[in-house]
């Protein structure tokens, strides 16, 4: 049972960073337009993108998949792209059959928005470590293709991609870190601290990144490590003093935004400006800010 939570624990963690950085449009374009294929690459018109905000994984996908999706033109056809982060970090025999149950999913909210069904091309996002293997679907005679449902999805699989060849691959910094970050989550610190040329180059992209997405980068970076931050401020610090500041800072704002979630939380049952400072240490004058604007 123990092995099980401390999974789905994982699986959250992954999934909170992949789905906060690629719901933004412009993270989700980049992503997709250094992942499709050529030949689909070759009629999209990104500037077309519409993110969708529907998650169309249910219940029985839940523990394959995150989604996120938009719709584009491919020519004159409106079609459905869905990324799919894969969980398992395996791969899956059935994998067809859970993209099946996916690609219905799209259509049958489709059908029940009074909306035409739209061709929809699955990629998969995949970070393993195993080779990703497809034995296919459903092996049968060519004169019985016809009554099966064959089709193919596209793959993205982090280790396909050299480190380095992320930072010139990809053009929103955002993605070259979130990226690189997944392709080593399995031991993202003591690949940072064994490479830290790589990491200093790696970094070097932060400077672009909006604050709120960087809070995120850094979140998922202590998150994944299981480390206390003065242990990750030691490591950043052999890699440069200016990327330790910055991550420092970062985690500083999300203590505090974890302490005004506690704050909220304390003013609904009750509690007083002094009882609420006195627990969490934030100022009163703070503290009657968050419940001003809280009121409203």
């Amino acid at each position: 049972m123990k092995k099980n939570s401390n999974v789905q624990k994982n699986n959250n963690i992954h999934d909170n960073f992949f789905k906060s950085l690629f719901s933004v449009k412009e993270n989700l374009e980049d992503l997709l337009l250094g992942t499709l294929p050529k030949e689909v690459l070759q009629g999209l018109k990104p500037e077309t993108l519409v993110y969708d905000p529907t998650e169309y994984v249910d219940q029985e996908l839940a523990p394959y998949f995150k989604d996120v999706s938009c719709n584009m033109f491919y020519g004159n056809t409106n079609i459905k792209v869905s990324l799919l982060y894969e969980h398992k970090s395996y791969p899956d025999k059935n994998i067809h059959l859970q993209l099946l149950r996916y690609i219905l999913n799209v259509w049958e909210n489709q059908a029940a928005n009074k909306q035409p069904l739209t061709p929809v091309i699955t990629m998969v996002f995949y970070h393993g470590k195993p080779k990703w293997t497809d034995s296919g679907f459903v092996q049968v005679p060519e004169e019985l293709k016809r009554f099966v449902p064959l089709f193919d999805y596209a793959l993205f699989d982090t280790k396909d991609i050299e480190d380095h060849a992320i930072i010139r691959h990809f053009k929103r910094p955002s993605v070259k870190v979130a990226v690189w970050f997944m392709k080593r989550s399995d031991n993202l610190i003591g690949f940072i601290k064994n490479n830290p040329d790589l990491a200093r180059e790696m970094f070097s992209q932060l400077k672009e990144i909006d604050e709120t997405i960087f809070q995120k980068i850094a979140l998922y970076l202590y998150k994944v490590s299981g480390l206390k931050p003065d242990k990750i401020d030691e490591i950043m610090e052999t890699i440069s003093p200016q990327i330790k500041d910055a991550f420092a800072e970062a985690a500083n704002e999300l203590k505090y935004l974890g302490k005004k979630e506690v704050v909220v939380k304390m003013i609904a049952k009750g509690y007083s400006d002094k009882e609420i400072s006195e627990i969490t240490d934030i100022a009163i004058e703070e503290i009657q800010k968050i419940r001003t604007n809280n009121s409203h």
